[in-house]
């Protein structure tokens, strides 16, 4: 599960609605367009079969059949001849979608047809892309050296100014091929090809392509055993891949974060390992990707058992509590923010359920550390919409509850202490009144 994949920016919803509303104006317009009009069916037929094959909902194949069908026809309507630029922009978009298909002798004919009919000197974008793709395809069948070698003649095609989207993918595309080589000299070739990607990919201008740098240089570097440059790479790249934008990228990222830290052995970096493990089965829908969801938990599965082996005993809620523990600062607020935001949304009695489960971890901490994270765990909750705030603290009251007096007295201590010295005025009204409504008794000074 090394490598993220590609999808379009935006809100899935938002992009459904978008791609469907696309496709009907088109269909629209190639009604109303006479068959005698050409080259305006053309473009027509052409920018259809880029909606069909972008559309995020529905039958993928079948999505991508209908984008086959409708570029072959603008293909057949764009003369090489007359049109040789708008033809080979036709049959790259073909052969990206024959690729996706698994058609990889169509995809290899249709991006060789763009590479003869349009060169370097006459379009270099154009030519870029189809030695690009052509590049994927090789780099597909394992014929690494054919890949590396139209790569490189992309990267010379897309030397100019006006192509750095361009370059950074073929310089990613570079990397890849050559950090998957056994040859040491070759996987340090692909790491620098990796850098001065990064150096063209703004991550304000090229989020996506930024983060997915990123990620494959993780990707390298926990291949060939440095695991500390590849957290910070993955840590890096969960910066752009957040959970609600790109969920699956999201999802990769962490199973590859987690890997890096199994890769360190001892047993705290074992626990950020099963922690990040958790965060991609949170995420991974196991019908529509069971592949990566077997993955993540054969690899969760692998890290529990190693810190078993090494004696650490402790549930999947009191290792990330451990991992809260020692945490500070922002590095806290993010790990127990991504945490709430999920738990507080699970439904009833499950929420209800992990919440308690994970307070009583906290709570098994040092008095120190459990105020530290209580006081967190209370201001990211006033984050949440107030039902979830309401829910958080109610698993805390049941946690109480179900405590034996000095340990509930401890407790109402950890909490008195982190709302007394480290909430502000308005927050201890908020919680305060919350609790007292609730029937929390304060513990006598």
């Amino acid at each position: 599960m090394a490598e993220t994949s590609h999808v379009a920016a935006g809100a899935p919803e938002e992009q459904e609605d978008l791609a469907k509303a696309t496709i009907a104006r088109l269909e629209q317009q190639l009604r109303d367009t006479p068959k005698i009009r050409r080259f305006e069916r053309a473009v027509i037929r052409y920018n259809l079969g880029l909606a069909w094959a972008e559309i995020p909902s529905g039958d993928r194949p079948i999505n991508l059949s209908r984008a086959i069908a409708s570029l072959q026809k603008a293909a057949d309507l764009f003369d090489p001849r007359s049109r040789p630029v708008e033809h080979a922009r036709t049959q790259n978009a073909l052969g990206s979608a024959h690729r996706e298909m698994g058609q990889m002798g169509e995809a290899e004919i249709a991006f060789r047809r763009a590479v003869d009919l349009v060169p370097l000197e006459i379009n270099p974008g154009e030519h870029g892309a189809a030695r690009n793709n052509l590049g994927l395809v090789y780099g597909d069948a394992g014929r690494i050296d054919d890949a590396i070698a139209q790569y490189t003649c992309a990267l010379e095609a897309f030397a100019g100014p006006e192509y750095v989207r361009q370059r950074i993918a073929a310089l990613h595309n570079l990397g890849q091929a050559l950090s998957g080589s056994p040859d040491p000299a070759r996987v340090q070739e692909g790491v620098e090809r990796y850098l001065e990607a990064l150096d063209l990919a703004d991550p304000q201008d090229h989020p996506y392509q930024w983060g997915l740098l990123k990620h494959s240089l993780g990707v390298t570097y926990t291949g060939i055993g440095e695991p500390l440059k590849a957290i910070a790479a993955f840590t890096d790249a969960l910066k752009v891949f957040t959970r609600h934008r790109w969920p699956f990228q999201y999802a990769l990222c962490k199973n590859n974060l987690g890997l890096s830290h199994a890769q360190i052995g001892d047993p705290r970096s074992l626990r950020h390992a099963v922690a990040a493990y958790e965060d991609a089965l949170r995420v991974l829908d196991v019908r529509l990707n069971r592949e990566q969801w077997e993955q993540a938990f054969r690899n969760l599965e692998l890290a529990e058992q190693a810190l078993k082996d090494a004696g650490e005993t402790g549930t999947r809620a009191q290792h990330f509590a451990q991992i809260a523990g020692e945490a500070d600062g922002e590095a806290l607020v993010e790990l127990l923010r991504e945490r709430l935001m999920d738990l507080t949304t699970q439904p009833e009695p499950v929420r209800t359920e992990v919440l308690a489960e994970l307070d009583r971890a906290v709570l098994e901490l040092s008095d120190q550390d459990a105020e530290k994270v209580t006081a967190v765990w209370m201001n990211v909750l006033m984050e949440l919409p107030h039902e979830q705030f309401l829910a958080g603290l109610k698993a805390r009251m049941l946690v109480h509850d179900s405590l034996d007096e000095q340990a509930r007295i401890r407790a109402a201590n950890v909490l008195e202490g982190a709302i007394g010295d480290q909430l502000l005025a308005p927050q201890r009204i908020r919680v305060r009144d919350a609790l007292e409504e609730m029937g929390y008794d304060r513990p006598p000074l």
